[in-house]
């Protein structure tokens, strides 16, 4: 878990005086919370499970002294995202962290009826894009504040097996990155957190269920996950998290994907006038 830190007044100037936190209940996104929750935020929890969030809950109030809420909730449910906007309504909300979205069903396309699938898109696409929508009004409204997409380093390329995860994640990367350039200029920073293979209890459960050993490849700590994403906020739109020092790589490069953005954005000038 995430060492102990200090409150950071800037830090809580900028994004707080809450934040929300989906995909909360363990792994990167309890990492997120307790992170926040470090630095100052009050933190709203949201996963499914109750169970975890009460527990994570309880130990961000022991550790930290701020206020929480939680929420158990599908994301892939009908009207999910209505409903998170619902439940935060009546709280100054300065950070969003988008954490959810893993492939829980995997194997080639054509293995799996399109019903499997759905949960991803339904998840990943329909639910990230009106949640972003919903609460980066709210951030644009009142001038500051913060959205993180943790994503994969999946959004950079497709591959077999994972098809739909690849391609959802590619939304993911491409949402991010433009609304990095359209919230910028009013007080609203946009990260995309990409991410490799991350040492989660979810990962591990599909190590186990396929019989690998989690050791047959290297691990990122999830606690790592959440300090870049953090500090790293206004630095956006992207940052691959394996590829730091990958400067000269366009594909990876933090500054290079920040230079093509602005560069096509500058293009479009000529299609559609100035933007505002």
């Amino acid at each position: 878990m995430t060492a102990p830190a200090t409150p950071d007044p800037a830090f809580t100037e900028r994004y707080g005086p809450w934040a929300l936190v989906c995909g909360a209940s363990e792994g990167t996104g309890a990492e997120f919370a307790l992170l926040a929750a470090a630095k100052g935020l009050n933190v709203m929890l949201v996963a499914r499970r109750q169970d975890k969030l009460d527990e994570l809950a309880q130990q961000i109030q022991q550790a930290h002294g701020v206020q929480t809420r939680t929420l158990s909730l599908d994301l892939a449910a009908d009207q999910a995202a209505a409903r998170l906007q619902q439940a935060v309504a009546d709280i100054d909300l300065g950070l969003v962290v988008f954490n959810a979205g893993g492939d829980s069903v995997g194997g080639p396309f054509l293995d799996k009826p399109y019903a499997a699938w759905r949960q991803l898109t339904l998840r990943n696409i329909d639910f990230l894009t009106e949640a972003c929508h919903d609460f980066a009004t709210r951030l644009v409204a009142r001038g500051r504040g913060g959205l993180v997409l943790v994503g994969s380093e999946a959004a950079l390329g497709g591959c077999g097996r994972v098809a739909l995860y690849t391609a959802t994640k590619a939304f993911a990367l491409n949402l991010g990155e433009s609304l990095w350039k359209e919230l910028q200029p009013k007080g609203v920073d946009v990260l995309n957190v990409l991410i490799g293979a991350t040492d989660t209890p979810k990962l591990r459960t599909v190590f186990a269920k396929f019989g690998l050993s989690a050791d047959a490849v290297a691990l990122t700590p999830s606690d790592r996950v959440a300090a870049l994403g953090l500090a790293k906020l206004r630095e956006g739109p992207t940052v691959v998290l394996n590829f730091q020092d990958a400067d000269d790589n366009p594909l990876v490069s933090a500054r290079l994907r920040r230079e093509r953005v602005n560069f096509q954005s500058a293009f479009l000038d000529n299609f559609y006038g100035k933007s505002d």
